[in-house]
Formats: structure tokens, sequence, C-alpha cells
């Protein structure tokens, strides 16, 4: 059973339930709940940390925020490599390396669809270590989903100046071809594709 295969008992498994509903649960209204002392609440909420079973995390709200976040599949010949280099970009949300043809899977997170394809354009259809990119845009999370940001990095201009991606400084990619030679490829069809905000109840147009 789960349980067992996390090594955690009936209590540890309330006491992670009650903190991913509310993560700013005070100890001794644990401590009421399970009718245990609070230095034994504590003893168990710092083992559960120990063993990496209970985090506490903080970012922003990717239903909240109407930013859009890509995700991209594809093959490579180094997933530890690619991955160890995408993620130096400041709009990386995440990465994972995964069984089958495509065996890696990033997320960006990114203000503009546009700025979103020049990093697909740049990083990843340029680099000679990856191949077969497939690109979806995801429109809402059923679940809440946390990213993280450097907002100095993402909002600095030399991020947004023309061509930025090709001269950054963090990305270091030996591409395949001189990267004005790209084919440039867009991923999305700005009249056909919504955003949905679940805060408004509305459908955002791109």
């Amino acid at each position: 059973m789960l349980k067992e295969r996390l090594g955690i008992d009936e209590k540890d498994s309330k006491i992670l339930n009650w903190f991913m509903k509310d993560p700013f649960l005070s100890q001794n209204e644990i401590a009421e709940r399970l009718k245990l002392s609070q230095p034994s609440i504590n003893a168990r909420i710092q083992k559960l940390k120990t063993k990496g079973i209970l985090n506490f995390d903080v970012g922003m709200s990717f239903n909240k925020t109407n930013l859009f976040l890509s995700r991209i599949d594809f093959t490579a010949t180094d997933p530890n490599k690619v991955l160890d280099n995408l993620k130096k970009c400041t709009f990386f949300a995440n990465g994972f390396i995964m069984s089958g043809k495509n065996n890696v899977s990033v997320f960006f997170i990114n203000e503009t669809m546009k700025k979103a394809d020049e990093i697909i354009n740049e990083h990843l259809r340029s680099n000679p270590l990856i191949s077969d990119i497939n690109v979806s845009f995801i429109v809402t999370a059923a679940n809440d989903y946390l990213f993280k940001m450097d907002l100095e990095q993402a909002t600095a201009e030399k991020c947004y100046k023309p061509n930025s991606c090709s001269i950054c400084e963090n990305v270091k990619t030996d591409k395949k071809i001189p990267h004005d030679h790209i084919e440039k490829q867009q991923t999305y069809k700005p009249s056909n594709y919504k955003r949905y905000n679940p805060s408004d109840d509305n459908y955002t147009s791109v």
C-alpha cells in the first residue's frame, strides 16, 4: 500500500492531507485533532520533512496569472545535458526525462506566445541533440499549478529585445545552423487559441 511505500502511518497521512489543504495550519490545531501533544506533532512533522515527503513551497499560480504555459516533448540524444542547459533559461518552469521515443518533456512560462516561439526556435529546434519536437499550450490546470520564476530576469529589457534568445548568455546551444537561417515555425494560431482563466470564468482570446 501507498503508506507502507512512503513509510508513514495513519497519523502521518492525516497530517499530510491537512497540510495539503491548508499549509498554514498550526501544530496546536493538528495536536487537538489527533489528541496528541504539540511536541509529538512537531516531531512527526520534522520526520516527514527529513524524508522529503512534506515540503512547503512558494510559487505563482498558473491558473491566476493568465500567463502562457507551453509543453514541449522531444527526443534528445543526451537528455541530462539538454535539461541542464535549458533550465538556465529565465522562462524554464520544469523538465522531465521520460521513457519512450520522446524522452524529454519541458515546460516554459511566458507572457506572450511570441516569446515562447522564439525560445523553442532558438534553443530547441536549432539544437543538434534535439529532434522530433511536439509543442502544445496548457489551457487550464485541474489542480492549481505553482511555478517559480526569477522576476528580475523575466522582466529585464534584454530578454525582450529582438532575437534576444539567439544571443542569450545563459543558455548555450551548439546550433546545427546559424540562427538567422533557421526556418522559424509558429506553434500556434492566435485567432484559434484561448486561455481559460477560472478566476473570472471567462476565456481570454489571444
